[in-house]
């Protein structure tokens, strides 16, 4: 019976995508277009419809070709052809209004063929015949989870041949049919969705909130001919089969919630867009599921007469973004009314203008910036809406950014405004300055009572005599910290109490007895004087090179101190710039070039270096800024110096919470002890939140915050799992190394990952300067190594046992433990050799594997083989001293093979200037041409070869693979021509593909 991905996932998902709707589309005799899979006959079909004309055929060709076109480039990530599919046309190729007018079809394994390579998706998604999204669905516990189809797309995305594919495809879908695991940093098992942003791609989880009704019933008729399509027949009777065709299996739910119809339009009409970034180029994002049901949700209770809401989204969620997305879905939603929409995004403080202006410009919106009351009166009263700056014709919406910092509480602004225009105001942040009673919002609030009113807030207020929702009404939706974390979108934040020696120097130089508590007035004074300011700056300078140095082993990593007056923020810089290799920016509100400082901290990304994130300084040092609304991934480290209150306090931690390469927390440094403010501030959200908390939504809701005593706790529960073999550990390492010997290859694994959480967890306490004396850290540390010698040795197993094994994996692997495993249990006198005399030998071989430049040549592979023969030749008889001395021999025999050929191919590179890629060209077309070329003949065609090209390729700005294929046609045809030999044009391409995959790095 077969029981793989197919019978188990991607054969269920294909008749799961029916229920919702869809046609099942064979590939047998269909006419496709190569070159974007365009279904021809089911496109031209669907356009005459959609558009209701009949379009002769010549134009609808036409039509293909314009699609192929805009595809057909390396430089805009598909935007024209996105924007030619959702935006106003005569002729549209998708019906955005009414989607179920649109013919939708799925495909199994559809080839994408490029002119070298090609892929297949599990099942692609046609929409009126043109491929737009694909399905990869892989079965549950496959090799390498999920990340194992992450990495496929990497590739996939990294491979001009791809390009004009995935410049068309806008909606794509990944699982394996598990549950997710949240409390997992690294995706390896559920559902994720996304949207082609090549090297920059992200993979989304998605939660359903609304659930879709689904009509199990699939016909029978049905079944049969997708099985016979497939030639899967035999698995239709099985109690498998039966179980994983259920609606509500993982991959069927996520199918559900992404790709039935009418969501799958809205998400390429609304959920996508392009984002010309100053600081990353231009994007490609896709809607997140809880903006996605945040917008449903506005939506539904504005059919109900909502003007006043709240949309509660923890920090690092994507609020600017989520207010771009309304903006569209509102527009459309009053222009069936026949109302015109104005947008108004409403901040504080002037910094977040620019950050907002830039968001939204970065979008392709216009921007209208208000900084003072009348420009704010002017613009309300206008019944304009869209700037004469219009780009190219084309309607370009308008977000009308307004700072009210300057506003007095006082002002009244005569806001006379126009009945025929809905205003629509985004107020960011609104925890802070929007009260009721005597504020610039209330007199907007009276002056405009037809406003739709949309707080945006990830730290709402509930104080006993204020609640946002007071002014607001009610709560839109809501998106706390736990599910954000389990998401990936934010990390959890753990708080580090400071040395005890920091505090009993502290309280001898400020004179304070032990339980003795200082008043904040007093605090911000003797704060500031030199003698503290000294030993704090000293303490924050050596604990965060431990934490970036030691610990965490990345430059990158960022730090903010947070000081208790602008005085002291004053002479903790003055400390830095006199004292310390770290380099510090001072971000105050009368500081010169604030913005500069926030960008340069920030950092910029060099795409020489890997896209690495670069940055003169180390960190900033702030009083009020940058406490909230300031996004610096790369900041990790927060240093707070004074008693932040309520909901500031939440804002203030969510700084070090964006997730930034491999860091699993934010980290607070506490020097004034926040834990009893947060455990209250934390209480009341959750009261506020209890409505909406399923029980097992809500488990570990208060996780946000990871103390001290959290890890102590988690070190409890890992102790408990190696209870039993830590008595070995901390007594008898050999001992242990036995006891581990009855565990296979998973079992192995497992206990590794718990050394490493082990290993973790005592960082973490050391960096809170907490007691780990207890912790036997070099015990656990040489555990560790036992642990990974034995998992090699079972991997070096599994590899010989396997005769499929890929070769390239055999010096990959480390024989050591395996081959003094065969030599333990053996008869061998070891006076003749000793066992390091064997491990030197395979070391040697290996080494010289390694140092071959030319590993994808026959004799290296042959080589390889020799190789893995005689390994696996020594577990199968190395029992004997005569066995182990002719093994011995064969391995002198092997090494000198590879050497010769090692020395042959450095000699072949010294010919070409110590170019190794010239060297593995020339071989290979030796291979391919030995009867009528030799070396030298190959020799000065190659040189020929190689001056064309540099000189093509040297007066290029930006030379691309397609254009030197088609350039170097003509020269690679003359050079052999010279020596006499006539290529074909195949051969010609293939020779030039031999010089490309060199250029342009394609293995």
């Amino acid at each position: 019976m077969l029981h793989n991905e197919d019978s188990r996932v991607k054969i269920p998902a294909i008749l799961h995508f029916k229920r919702l709707g869809y046609d099942y589309q064979s590939k047998k005799n269909a006419k496709i277009d190569g070159r974007n899979n365009i279904f021809v006959d089911i496109f031209k079909e669907s356009i005459k419809r959609i558009n209701d004309k009949d379009f002769s055929n010549a134009f609808l060709d036409d039509l293909i070709n314009e699609i192929a076109t805009l595809t057909d480039n390396t430089k805009d990530r598909g935007q024209s052809f996105f924007e030619r599919l959702v935006g106003f046309h005569s002729v549209k190729l998708i019906d955005l209004k009414s989607p179920t007018n649109n013919d939708f079809r799925i495909v199994s394994e559809l080839t994408f063929k490029g002119e070298r390579e090609e892929f297949r998706p599990d099942i692609t998604i046609l929409v009126n015949g043109i491929p737009l999204g694909f399905v990869e669905a892989k079965k549950p516990n496959n090799n390498k989870g999920i990340q194992a189809e992450i990495s496929r797309m990497k590739y996939r995305l990294e491979t001009e041949d791809f390009i004009p594919f995935f410049n068309q495809f806008q909606l794509l879908g990944f699982t394996n049919n598990m549950p997710y695991n949240d409390g997992s940093q690294v995706q390896t098992r559920g559902s994720y969705y996304t949207t082609p942003n090549w090297e920059k791609t992200t993979y989304n989880n998605f939660r359903e909130e609304q659930e879709i009704p689904v009509n199990e019933f699939l016909d029978d008729v049905f079944i049969n001919m997708v099985l016979n399509d497939n030639q899967i027949m035999s698995i239709k009777e099985t109690p498998e089969f039966e179980t994983n065709l259920k609606p509500d299996t993982y991959a069927n739910k996520f199918i559900t919630s992404f790709f039935s119809k009418e969501r799958f339009i809205f998400f390429i009409r609304y959920g996508i867009v392009y984002v010309d970034s100053p600081r990353d180029g231009l994007q490609k994002h896709i809607i997140r599921y809880p903006q996605y049901f945040a917008i449903q949700e506005l939506v539904r209770k504005m059919d109900n007469g909502l003007k006043r809401g709240v949309v509660w989204h923890t920090q690092g969620s994507g609020k600017t973004a989520l207010s771009y997305f309304i903006s569209n879905v509102l527009r459309d939603y009053f222009q069936k009314k026949n109302v015109i929409t104005k947008f108004y995004f409403v901040v504080d403080r002037l910094d977040l203008l620019n950050q907002a202006s830039t968001e939204f410009s970065s979008r392709g919106m216009t921007i209208a910036s208000i900084d003072s009351k009348e420009d704010f009166r002017k613009n309300i009263k206008s019944p304009v809406i869209v700037p004469p700056t219009s780009q190219e014709g084309r309607y370009v919406e308008t977000m009308n950014v307004v700072n009210i910092q300057k506003f007095s509480e006082d002002s009244q602004v005569d806001l006379d405004v126009d009945k025929d225009i809905q205003r629509i105001y985004f107020l960011d942040e609104v925890h802070r300055g929007y009260k009721l009673k005597g504020t610039f919002l209330a007199n907007l609030l009276g002056a405009d009572p037809n406003g739709i009113y949309i707080g945006l807030t990830g730290t709402p207020i509930l104080k006993e005599n204020f609640k946002t929702t007071d002014l607001f009404n009610d709560y839109i939706h809501k998106y706390y910290y736990n599910k954000s974390i389990a998401d990936g979108y934010t990390l959890k934040i753990k708080k580090e109490n400071i040395a005890t020696h920091f505090r009993n120097d502290v309280r001898n130089i400020l004179n304070i007895e032990e339980g003795e508590k200082i008043p904040s007035k007093d605090w911000e004074l003797v704060t500031k004087e030199s003698v503290f300011v000294n030993k704090l700056c000293e303490y924050i300078q050596d604990d965060f090179k431990v934490f970036r140095d030691d610990v965490h082993k990345d430059k990158t990593l960022g730090f903010m101190i947070v000081s208790s007056s602008s005085d002291q923020a004053r002479a903790i810089q003055e400390w830095f710039e006199t004292n310390s290799s770290l380099k510090t920016a001072l971000v105050l509100y009368d500081e010169d070039d604030n913005k500069d400082k926030q960008e340069e901290f920030r950092g910029k990304r060099n795409k020489e270096m890997g896209n690495k994130v670069e940055s003169k300084l180390d960190g900033v040092i702030v009083f009020n800024m940058l406490l909230t609304g300031f996004d610096a991934p790369r900041l990790k480290r927060l240093y707070l110096l004074r008693q932040i209150k309520e909901h500031s306090l939440l804002q203030t931690l969510a700084r070090v919470n964006r997730p930034y390469k491999n860091t699993k927390f934010g980290y607070v440094v506490d020097f004034v002890d926040i834990t009893e403010e947060y455990e209250e501030t934390n209480r009341r959200y959750l009261e506020e939140l209890r409505a909406d908390i399923v029980e097992d939504d809500g488990a570990d809701i208060e996780e946000m915050f990871v103390d001290v005593e959290k890890v102590k706790e988690k070190i409890q529960v890992i102790e408990n799992k190696l209870f039993a073999y830590m008595g070995n550990i901390e007594g008898n390492l050999e001992a242990f190394q036995i006891q581990i010997q009855p565990l296979n290859e998973e079992q192995l694994r497992e206990m590794k990952s718990v050394l490493v959480e082990y290993r973790e967890c005592y960082n973490e306490l050391r960096m809170s300067h907490e007691d780990v004396s207890n912790i036997p850290i070099e015990r656990i540390n040489k555990a560790y190594y036992e642990v990974s010698n034995r998992i090699n040795l079972k991997v070096a197993e599994r590899i010989l046992e396997n005769p499929n094994s890929d070769i390239r994996d055999i010096t990959e692997i480390d024989f050591t433990q395996l081959i003094v495993e065969f030599l333990k249990i053996g008869e061998v006198d070891l006076e003749f050799t000793t066992e390091n005399d064997i491990l030197e030998k395979v070391n040697k071989i290996r080494n010289a594997f390694s140092a071959n430049n030319d590993q994808s040549d026959d004799a290296f592979n042959g080589l390889q083989n020799r190789f893995k023969e005689i390994i696996r030749s020594l577990r199968d008889e190395g029992d004997t001293t005569q066995k182990v001395h002719e093994i011995m021999t064969k391995l002198d025999a092997l090494l000198q093979d590879i050497l010769v050929l090692n020395a042959q191919n450095n000699g072949l590179t010294s010919r070409y200037h110590g170019d190794d890629s010239y060297m593995r060209i020339h071989k290979k077309i030796i291979k391919r041409y030995d009867e009528n070329l030799n070396d030298i003949m190959v020799f000065q065609i190659m040189s020929e070869i190689i001056s064309e090209m540099d000189n093509l390729i040297g007066h290029m700005h930006q030379p691309t693979e397609k254009v030197v294929f088609h350039q170097m046609k003509k020269p690679v045809k003359n050079a052999f021509k010279k020596q006499g030999f006539t290529l074909s044009l195949r051969q010609v391409e293939e020779v030039i593909y031999l010089f490309l995959d060199d250029k342009f790095k394609k293995d």
